[in-house]
């Protein structure tokens, strides 16, 4: 990492780029990821070394993303300066469709290449993500070559030991569950619907430890009934459960427009996660 990214990392007040991708971080991946990953045509009888062909992957970005052509429509010997000026143009989420399609790109010429064909994604993986990592950017890029948000690996190994409760009879809740991680991590980010499946994931915990109750709601009026359970901590789960359902886009349709927040999504899921392991600890035999 460079002098000025650790001085940044070091303030300790950089926050991570998530909606947009800067000059600096484009440049750095034409510059060191890209140019090592395309070439020109000829094959390899010529010498190319690059796994992937300018043209065809310039190509296959402007039908992913629904482009025009025309000003990408150079020939061959301006196809790299096509590709890095509409790299260096494009939406921000546009640039990160790339970085996608790139890896994806890489994963299937591997698997249709001899069985000695280098390890391409492996590579270009590696370097994605310390450019990422040094520039803050709050994006990942994961083994099946799509972007994830970064997870500090603390909360990571806490939201991975929720997940391994959820077996057997919380098959459904893991489904929820895992539905909740995704929206919320990958990219683009679906605040609303992870939100929702988090509450749903809670609820079908609540449903298989009550069996008569039909929904959170009924289960929280269970809960009370019972003294084991505190009541500040019912009382939260019932605000949360409440917040999805007043919330525009995640339980019910609503009137009024807007979408939850990120924070207001993240603070969900952290909530979800924790009043599931609360509630299946609390149902063991015994507790």
């Amino acid at each position: 990492m460079r002098f000025s990214a650790r001085l940044e990392a070091s303030k300790g007040n950089r926050v991570a780029v998530l909606e947009d991708a800067p000059r600096a971080t484009r440049i750095g991946y034409i510059k060191g990821i890209l140019d090592s990953c395309v070439g020109t045509g000829g094959g390899y009888r010529y010498g190319r070394k690059e796994p992937l062909e300018i043209t065809e992957t310039h190509t296959a970005f402007i039908a992913l993303i629904r482009d025009e052509a025309d000003p990408w429509d150079y020939d061959d010997q301006s196809a790299w300066g096509a590709l890095t000026l509409h790299l260096k143009e494009c939406a921000w989420a546009e640039f990160y469709d790339f970085v996608e399609l790139l890896g994806a790109l890489l994963i299937k010429k591997e698997a249709e290449g001899p069985f000695d064909e280098p390890d391409h994604f492996k590579k270009y993986q590696t370097k994605v993500n310390a450019l990422f990592q040094e520039d803050g950017i709050g994006w990942t890029l994961g083994d099946k070559a799509e972007l994830y948000r970064q997870v500090p690996k603390s909360l990571a190994k806490r939201i991975a030991s929720t997940e391994t409760l959820l077996t057997d009879r919380f098959d459904t809740a893991r489904i929820h569950y895992q539905k909740a991680l995704t929206y919320l991590h990958r990219h683009p980010i679906d605040e609303a619907n992870s939100i929702k499946e988090i509450v749903s994931a809670l609820e079908s915990v609540a449903r298989v430890l009550l069996p008569k109750a039909t929904t959170l709601g009924d289960a929280v009026k269970l809960l009370r009934k019972d003294a084991k359970y505190a009541p500040h901590f019912i009382d939260s789960l019932e605000k949360l459960y409440a917040f999805s359902n007043v919330t525009p886009l995640v339980r019910h349709g609503h009137a009024k427009a807007g979408r939850p927040l990120l924070a207001e999504a993240e603070l969900a899921l952290f909530m979800g996660a924790a009043f599931i392991r609360y509630l299946i600890d609390m149902g063991k035999e015994g507790a």
